[in-house]
């Protein structure tokens, strides 16, 4: 007797690619990357701010 999974499709995008295989070390990084990254943009959108204020308190 064979016991059929189904898999229910979501919305989402799969996760896996048949052309291309990315090790969990290799997401990790990327991962790690991509939040260094935003916090880089968070940080300069808070400098921008700050900058945009005493520019406009000097007018």
């Amino acid at each position: 007797m064979q016991v059929k999974k189904k898999i229910s499709r979501s919305n989402t995008p799969d996760f896996f690619s048949k052309e291309m295989i990315i090790t969990k070390k290799s997401l990790n990084e990327n991962q790690l990357k991509f939040t260094y990254q935003k916090q880089l943009i968070s940080d300069l959108d808070n400098k921008h701010k700050e900058w945009s204020k005493s520019i406009n308190s000097k007018f």
